[in-house]
């Protein structure tokens, strides 16, 4: 009978809306004190509650952990509150509760799960739960709860916190982000030692390290905040003869780790109650945000302009109508690229079998690359990448570094794949990558291992689902908008669109639709997010203001690229 009614009962999942009130500064501050939307004050079962409502009750409470779930146990039979363990993977669900006079279930699509660790992997699977509703002195209660938590995906955006791990670069001397959710009320400083404590994911394990070292734990002390924004973490495991380096990374990769957190300004580090000295700290022993930022990739971009070429010409393109050439560029340009700090360039000739590369207000020397048809041109870390086809037809990334030596890109995708479009994050430990499949085009990530030469492998598909669950089709463009996320195109019954994503999938926002379509897509990867602009086949090109809000910047552009 339960099967029979979720094949067609559409029952939506319901969310109350009484305010929950949150507290002031405390030693183990929550990532937000700001409500993000509609609060919910789950309440134990209500006698003679019928099965779907106690079901639904019992979805609401799964969404507030305080006192290890006891509001959620309460709809659950004794027996099944004793075994049941909401502490593992976390599932996330779209779908809707369906039941009868006896019984209740859920059906719908698993969308995500979120691992023990906070890692949230994006799925498209059917999901459907029946909960074994039994009598308990004449009261509905469920016998067969889920393994684990399951939230509705509003659920989880509205009351778990991204929270972005740091680790240091195998290739540099800067972080690279690793982002993770947790519960908004058990989003603290603890929270993000403790994940930094566990390591990098797997397939980060050859990009970064872990500048806290093996054997290193946090102490009694725990980590705290204080009013002044200064974060002190007490740890166990600590050499006292740890190298100055090392504590540099150590320090760097903490502090910008807990930046997550609201208002942190600094980090003191403790060991056996006494301060643990960090290369750089005040006389205090604070570590300051201020004096860390050279760690931060983003924080070395100097420019928001946006450039373009307009009839072979490159140049800036300052607002609405403007085009301001660039002095002393006679080569004729199909493409161009500006590195993140303004300071060097790149322009692919107008036949695509050259580049030519130097500084924005010098002059440009010519590379020969070795591939045709050179297009996506794009800086990461000061080198060039840029996608070609070989002789064969088949694209192909070439790397050119500052002295204009160009080294292929080792390529270990799915089986008859063919890269369609790529855009490399500005730490260069990934690449966001629009493969070609057969007839589908799909979205995902790869990682970056190594320098000479680079591997791109570990490539991870972003299921990419509208908010009413429909397939995004015809995904072509792929920009970075942040340093954990994308802007990419797609369509959605026949209407194109800009979208933006988390790179593990989470958050897909459609940031609507273009006047014309678009044939390019251009993002400045900022902290937060940056800047999105396109440029439709009719070689008209517009900038993203505000949600579905774009304005015309002007007509005859034939390329547009954020410096990156």
């Amino acid at each position: 009978m339960i099967r029979s009614l979720i094949l067609w009962l559409t029952l939506a999942l319901l969310v109350g809306c009484t305010a929950i009130p949150t507290a002031g500064p405390v030693e183990e501050v929550p990532h937000s004190a700001e409500p993000g939307g509609i609060d919910i004050a789950p309440e134990p079962p209500a006698e003679g509650v019928p099965p779907v409502r106690l079901v639904e009750g019992f979805l609401q409470a799964m969404a507030v952990p305080e006192g290890d779930y006891a509001i959620a146990r309460d709809y659950l039979t004794e027996e099944a509150a004793a075994d049941w363990g909401p502490d593992g993977e976390i599932t996330i669900y779209e779908g809707v509760v369906a039941g009868n006079a006896e019984g209740a279930a859920i059906s719908g699509m698993q969308v995500a799960t979120l691992d023990e660790a906070g890692r949230y992997t994006a799925q498209d699977l059917p999901y459907q739960h029946d909960f074994g509703l039994v009598r308990v002195d004449g009261q509905w209660r469920i016998g067969s709860p889920p393994p684990g938590l399951i939230l509705s995906r509003y659920l989880f955006e509205r009351y778990y916190a991204r929270l972005t791990l740091y680790f240091m670069s195998r290739i540099g001397s800067h972080v690279v982000p690793d982002p993770i959710y947790a519960h908004e009320t058990l989003a603290t400083p603890t929270a993000v030692v403790e994940g930094l404590l566990g390591g990098p994911p797997s397939s980060l394990a050859r990009v970064v390290t872990n500048a806290l070292p093996d054997g290193a734990s946090l102490g009694s002390d725990g980590a705290t905040i204080d009013t002044r924004g200064v974060v002190t973490v007490d740890l166990t495991g600590l050499d006292g003869d740890m190298p100055d380096d090392a504590r540099r990374r150590l320090g760097a990769q903490l502090l910008w780790s807990l930046t997550s957190l609201p208002r942190v300004t600094g980090l003191v580090i403790t060991r056996d109650d006494v301060t643990f000295t960090l290369p750089g700290a005040t006389a205090a022993g604070v570590l300051e945000l201020a004096a860390q930022q050279g760690y931060q990739v983003l924080s070395r971009a100097s420019t928001i302009d946006l450039f373009g070429v307009r009839e072979s010409v490159p140049g800036r393109i300052p607002g609405v109508g403007g085009f301001e050439r660039w002095q002393g560029v006679e080569l004729p340009a199909a493409d161009l690229a500006v590195s993140l700090d303004g300071s060097s360039v790149a322009l692919i000739e107008e036949r695509r079998g050259d580049v030519a590369l130097g500084p924005l207000t010098g002059e440009l020397s010519p590379v020969r690359v070795g591939l045709l048809n050179l297009r996506l041109p794009q800086y990461s870390l000061g080198s060039l990448w840029v996608l070609g086809d070989n002789v064969g037809g088949t694209p192909t990334l070439a790397i050119v570094d500052r002295t204009g030596q160009v080294a292929p890109v080792s390529l270990d995708l799915p089986q008859g794949a063919r890269i369609h479009e790529f855009a490399v994050s500005p730490t260069r430990a990934r690449v966001a990558l629009v493969l070609q499949v057969g007839e589908e085009r799909q979205l995902g990530v790869a990682t970056v291992i190594g320098a000479e030469p680079a591997t791109v492998m570990n490539w991870q598909r972003i299921p990419a689902l509208s908010s009413s669950g429909q397939a995004i089709t015809d995904i072509t463009s792929v920009a970075w908008q942040s340093e954990t996320g994308i802007a990419f195109t797609g369509s959605v019954a026949g209407l194109r669109s800009v979208y933006t994503v988390q790179i593990d999938g989470s958050h897909l926002e459609d940031l609507g639709s273009v006047t014309g379509g678009i044939a390019e897509l251009a993002a400045m990867a900022r902290l937060g997010g940056g800047a999105i602009a396109v440029r439709t086949p009719a070689d008209i090109a517009w900038r993203y203001e505000a949600r579905t809000r774009w304005t015309r910047l002007g007509e005859g552009i034939s390329a547009i690229a954020y410096g990156g």
